[in-house]
């Protein structure tokens, strides 16, 4: 199976969103499947997810109060290809009050998108990641 991770984070600049997505990826890859990763922040204009079985979203969450998608969010997925019917999950990193919240909205987002939902999180550090990624898929 092929999954995509697209993700909203900043792994430069945060080393734990960086752990989060090594984590990630490592999991999905022992279970078999191959994963690509994109950025949608740097690659939106090349980021094409039709040819993908499996579709995982990552974004951070507000880092107070607030559950706002990153912005954008709508118009990089409205660019990326047909999502319709394809299998997928939200994935939220947690980082203030509302990260459950963000993750609610991050799920109406991609079922608006035609995406059909079957697991939906809030990362809390990286080995917790390593338990999600085992969901993937």
């Amino acid at each position: 199976m092929r999954v995509a991770l697209v993700h909203f984070l900043s792994p430069v600049k945060n080393t734990n969103h960086k752990g989060i997505l090594q984590k990630l990826e490592s999991a999905v890859i022992n279970k078999g499947f191959q994963i690509d990763i994109f950025n949608a922040m740097t690659d939106s204009s090349t980021m094409r997810l039709t040819g993908y079985d499996y579709i995982s979203i990552i974004v951070p969450s507000s880092p107070l109060f607030g559950s706002k998608l990153p912005e954008k969010f709508d118009e990089i997925l409205d660019n990326c290809g047909n999502l319709t019917s394809k299998k997928g999950c939200a994935l939220v990193v947690k980082s203030g009050f509302s990260s459950w919240k963000t993750c609610s909205n991050l799920m109406a987002a991609m079922e608006k998108q035609g995406v059909f939902l079957d697991y939906f999180d809030v990362v809390e550090n990286p080995d917790h990641a390593a338990y999600v990624g085992k969901k993937i898929g």
